[in-house]
């Protein structure tokens, strides 16, 4: 399910001064009849026999290209995620709709196979919207150089050039086998883990401590909370460059914000987008990369086979 993007009928606009006023014609958003859990998946009739190794071997071919193209890691690396409770908190916007945006972002974590923090909590999956993103940016690295983790100038630099209307990273740390945070003594890194070491499994592995979303105004207007929220979960959730996703892909929200106003754009994480983030949370942790899209790819597949391949995209209505 897809909508036109239509500027006139925007949820939300920005005057010049960078205030925002809600439009009072827009009807609030309506509750999500898609709770991203695969139980509410329907499944769809079996093609014909005939048609059946070709319409598989086709969707095998795009789950490859699509796991591919989201994940950067070399085949000795691998593929960080959140390995603790994720605490979403949404600013630069008013507070109906952040809070809108932050109860989205824990539907998706929950859906995926991932714990949130209870209420009250400190966020550490920050979404800002911002009127002028490279100011803001500019303005991080002089006065909160901390956001940007232990990178190093040049690193922090490269983030800070990343074109479009958003910037995503994450700060991450090391963790032994056991999910424990390897510390370093006098420089040196200390794995404190009790368990047997392996040669084709990693004895420490990145994990997210927390991630970063900005996205100018600009770019969100006519979309929903729930557009920017799906949009800002899987750039957070994942370490995901949208530039690499190939123009022939499958639909994916991570297009809404370059989409043009009169295009045709998700209402909500695709079938493709949530069933990459259920696999990457539900493999197991103690692999290299190439295994980590193996066992991504089987996920996605077993999505796919209870959906008409991916074309249907999670509602986002009431009965």
């Amino acid at each position: 399910m897809s909508k036109r993007r239509r500027r006139p009928k925007r949820f939300w606009s920005w005057s010049a001064g960078g205030a925002r006023r809600r439009q009072p014609t827009m009807p609030e958003e309506t509750p999500m009849r898609f709770m991203l859990l695969a139980a509410a998946l329907v499944a769809v009739p079996a093609a014909a026999q005939g048609d059946a190794p070709i319409v598989v071997t086709g969707v095998e071919k795009q789950i490859e290209s699509f796991v591919g193209a989201l994940t950067q890691a070399s085949p000795r690396g691998q593929i960080a995620r959140f390995e603790k409770a994720v605490c979403p908190g949404a600013f630069g916007m008013p507070d109906a709709q952040r809070a809108a945006v932050d109860a989205r972002i824990r539907t998706v974590v929950a859906g995926v196979g991932l714990k949130g923090a209870k209420a009250n909590c400190k966020p550490n999956l920050v979404v800002m919207v911002t009127p002028d993103k490279a100011a803001f940016l500019e303005a991080l690295g002089k006065k909160r150089y901390y956001m940007f983790g232990d990178r190093s100038p040049a690193e922090v630099r490269r983030i800070l050039a990343q074109p479009g209307p958003a910037t995503a990273w994450q700060i991450q740390a090391m963790v032994n086998g056991d999910g424990r945070p390897i510390f370093n003594e006098a420089g040196t890194p200390i794995n404190r883990s009790t368990r047997a070491q392996s040669r084709i499994t990693p004895p420490a592995r990145p994990a997210f401590m927390a991630a970063i979303v900005v996205v100018e105004s600009k770019a969100i207007e006519g979309l929903s909370t729930t557009q920017l929220a799906d949009y800002a979960a899987m750039r957070a959730l994942a370490r995901i460059d949208p530039a690499r996703i190939d123009a022939s892909a499958p639909s994916t929200i991570l297009r809404v914000l370059d989409a043009a106003a009169d295009s045709e754009v998700p209402v909500t994480l695709t079938q493709w987008d949530f069933s990459f983030l259920k696999g990457l949370y539900s493999s197991p942790s103690n692999l290299y990369a190439p295994s980590q899209r193996s066992e991504i790819g089987r996920v996605m597949e077993r999505e796919m086979e209870r959906t008409d391949g991916g074309k249907t995209p999670p509602s986002n209505t009431k009965e």
